[in-house]
């Protein structure tokens, strides 16, 4: 089983919803419950410099038991959030400033939350990079498909199978000297449990959005499965 990131474009009009002020369209859209525990993620990488001083991504997906998207920001930079939308639909992103325009790896992510997992319906991405100079650089940046965080081996559910797997990818990867591993987001990992074998993209054991295969994305797994919480992103 392997992930791979593929690459997205959207019509260009989605990338307006960008200038668009966030709260007041999240506030009037939200539509998974309180009790939502579900987040599914999509995260924004760049695999070589190409000297980009501006990305202009978004999310679409419909209202039906899922929150708005909301962004975070993986890379050093200024994040501007941005949202919009119309009827059952929910749309949101933002402009991403890196502060170093050569920069390697996660760039920004966006996540939504929903009821469960069969709520969640995406429409279109926005995923546009711009140089100094303003010009469009194709093909700059990488969206990875939406997943479900916490659902390594993409069977819908979020349950002890995902933390082996997780537990023995993230312990091939640390040990006591090096206790954080900085993986690329276009890089594979081969898993074994027992007999049972996979591999999978790196950025999906991420659990903790921030770059690094650690303990904390156990801790937080726990966290998750133990209590009525949800992935805070």
């Amino acid at each position: 089983m392997k992930h791979t990131f593929k690459k997205f474009t959207a019509a260009l009009a989605a990338a307006v919803m960008c200038a668009l002020p966030t709260v007041n369209a999240l506030s009037a859209n939200a539509y998974a419950n309180d009790n939502a525990r579900y987040t599914f993620r999509k995260t924004f990488a760049v695999s070589s410099p190409k000297n980009i001083k501006r990305l202009v991504f978004g999310v679409a997906c419909s209202t039906s038991g899922t929150n708005g998207p909301w962004a975070e920001k993986i890379a050093q930079g200024n994040l501007e959030r941005g949202a919009g939308g119309g009827v059952g639909v929910h749309n949101a992103g933002g402009t991403f400033y890196p502060t170093n325009y050569n920069m390697v790896g996660g760039m920004v992510s966006i996540h939504m939350v929903c009821n469960s997992p069969s709520d969640y319906h995406e429409i279109s991405t926005t995923n546009y990079a711009y140089a100094p100079n303003g010009s469009l650089i194709p093909n700059a940046v990488t969206a990875s498909p939406t997943f479900l965080v916490g659902d390594v081996n993409f069977d819908d559910q979020i349950d002890s199978d995902d933390f082996n797997f997780l537990y023995r990818g993230i312990h091939d990867k640390i040990n006591s000297t090096h206790p954080k591993y900085k993986f690329s987001y276009f890089e594979v990992l081969n898993v074994a449990v027992g007999n049972t074998y996979g591999n999978f993209s790196a950025y999906t054991f991420d659990i903790n959005d921030d770059g690094y295969l650690s303990q904390a994305d156990l801790d937080m797994f726990l966290y998750y499965t133990s209590r009525n919480i949800r992935f805070p992103r």
